[in-house]
């Protein structure tokens, strides 16, 4: 079984402690076995018994220098995302048939590509599983069409078997493909025009230009759902399996008339889940009707007052999760925990300053998936970490976290009293932020004013610690940087990186934007 790292992998979350049915239904997301095999691995990587039945944790990873790769005059736009596909879960990672897919957002000439990909990913300085390898190398590189709107805005997603990769165009209306490429065709310099052989086309008709909604797809259905900028949310079928096309009535419905965000499923209820500039969170059952209480009011809909990133939706529990960097009625910008049935009970924190930055997605900690019940005070209480502005009238970044008030899952109505200032510049964004527990738990992130990627360990309840116990100092990624993918938990050598792309042209890539891989923990 093959295994697919993109956006969509944290915002749908499988703790344990569920119901049987709820993990039984979570059979027809491999989302959840993957969710599984990363804690495994995890829990593996994290500790071992000594002979005496000890648990003592296992010796971190050395550091190892990875590669930049130019992707030409743009990568992936703000808070969107590179792809990752893994050919066997079980087997040693594949340098010939893993690769990485990176979105370039500018519009594709016979000098640019749109969409490339990279395999040898496990490749640097020093030891390497991918031979005499120093860098990845392209695998393909194309632009959909041989004029016209072709940049790719927002994040891919990939097939099961990693034969085929669908995104979205800039075109107004957008068009969704589904693209079958041959590995060898096409370079970032000089891409290639798909055959129609190679890729199926649906235009989203009734909709507008896509710059903020990336496709999310349900692989049991083999149905995609996405979102325009005039708040239409399509359903696509037949994506990597049959001939994809636009499903009938009721689809497209309106979420609203703003900018949507990537629309998220509940595989329990079947819902799906979008936000919006306009500052409410949408809920459609699988019929396309509002569930009960949408639109649900989070922000205010001013310039950073939307929902910008995906909601978060925890499939076991039946919660919703979503921020605004503006709640209407408050003075700050706020963390919205909802149902995924009905948004009659919403529990709200608020984040600091409101109308001070856009903010993107947050993320949980290791013990929210690990830890059946949430143990105040040790390693095993429940946090969720986001990225927002500082208190009062203040504008600088700081990392705050919201605690749990124990099972059920009910999100505290303030946020913990421990905080990170993460720079001194006023209007500083944040990246959406990434977690993974690979002997120690990390959460990545990207500042884009301050032009760097670091990481802070949450392995404990006291203040989160900037590159961890080894002080590992923050990065320069130029612009800072994209969503950030994370693929393994692994002792294979360069097999436990992040990926992601600069936000700004680098010294690295020959003065145009870099595809970026960085090892977990040494972010080298």
């Amino acid at each position: 079984m093959g295994q697919v790292v993109d956006w969509s992998n944290r915002h749908v979350l499988y703790p344990q402690g569920a119901t049987l049915r709820a993990l039984s239904v979570s059979q027809r997301d491999p989302r959840g076995y993957w969710n599984y095999l990363r804690l495994v691995q995890a829990a593996e990587r994290g500790s071992a018994e000594d002979r005496r039945g000890r648990v003592v944790p296992r010796k971190p990873m050395p550091a190892r220098v990875d590669w930049s790769v130019s992707l030409g005059a743009a990568g992936a736009a703000a808070g969107m995302y590179p792809a990752k596909y893994s050919f066997d879960v079980n087997a040693t990672p594949d340098c010939t048939n893993d690769y990485v897919v990176f979105p370039i957002d500018v519009n594709g000439s016979a000098t640019q590509a749109t969409i490339a990909a990279f395999n040898n990913l496990y490749s640097g300085t020093g030891t390497t599983s991918c031979g005499a390898n120093t860098t990845a190398t392209i695998l393909w590189a194309y632009r959909p069409t041989a004029a016209g709107t072709t940049r790719t805005r927002t994040s891919p997603i990939l097939s099961l078997d990693g034969t085929k990769v669908a995104f979205l165009d800039g075109k107004n209306p957008a068009v969704f493909h589904v693209l079958t490429p041959t590995a060898g065709q096409g370079t970032v310099g000089a891409p290639v025009v798909p055959t129609a052989a190679q890729m199926a086309n649906v235009t989203l008709t009734g909709g507008a230009v896509d710059r903020n909604s990336s496709p999310f797809v349900d692989y049991y259905n083999d149905v995609a759902y996405v979102g325009t900028n005039n708040g239409m949310l399509f359903k696509i079928t037949g994506v990597f399996h049959g001939t994809p096309a636009l499903a009938g009535g009721p689809w497209p419905v309106a979420a609203g008339t703003g900018v949507l965000t990537g629309p998220v499923i509940d595989f329990i209820t079947g819902n799906v889940f979008v936000g919006s500039d306009d500052g409410n969170l949408y809920g459609f059952t699988p019929g396309g009707a509002a569930i009960p209480g949408s639109p649900l009011t989070v922000g205010s809909g001013r310039a950073n007052g939307g929902i910008e990133s995906p909601p978060i939706v925890d499939e076991m529990n039946g919660l919703v999760m979503v921020s605004s960097g503006e709640e209407p009625t408050r003075t700050n910008a706020v963390v919205v925990q909802t149902g995924t049935a009905s948004f009659a009970t919403v529990h709200v924190a608020a984040i600091g300053n409101n109308n001070a930055a856009l903010l993107y997605a947050g993320t949980f900690n290791d013990a929210y998936f690990t830890a059946p019940t949430n143990l105040t005070g040790t390693t095993s209480e429940w946090f969720f970490y986001v990225c927002g502005a500082a208190p009062g009238a203040g504008t600088t970044p700081v990392l705050y976290r919201v605690g749990f008030n124990g099972t059920p899952r009910q999100m505290n109505t303030a946020a913990n009293a421990t905080t990170v200032t993460l720079s001194a510049n006023g209007g500083e964004r944040c990246s959406p932020i990434t977690e993974l527990r690979n002997g120690v738990d990390r959460i990545f992130l990207g500042l884009l004013t301050a032009g760097v990627v670091e990481f802070f360990d949450v392995s404990t309840t006291t203040t989160p610690t900037l590159g961890g116990t080894g002080a590992v100092a923050p990065v320069a990624e130029a612009g800072g940087t994209s969503g950030i993918i994370v693929d393994n938990v692994s002792a294979i050598a360069q097999a436990s990186s992040i990926y992601f792309t600069t936000q700004a042209n680098s010294a690295n890539c020959g003065g145009n934007r870099c595809g970026v891989k960085l090892a977990q923990g040494g972010l080298q």
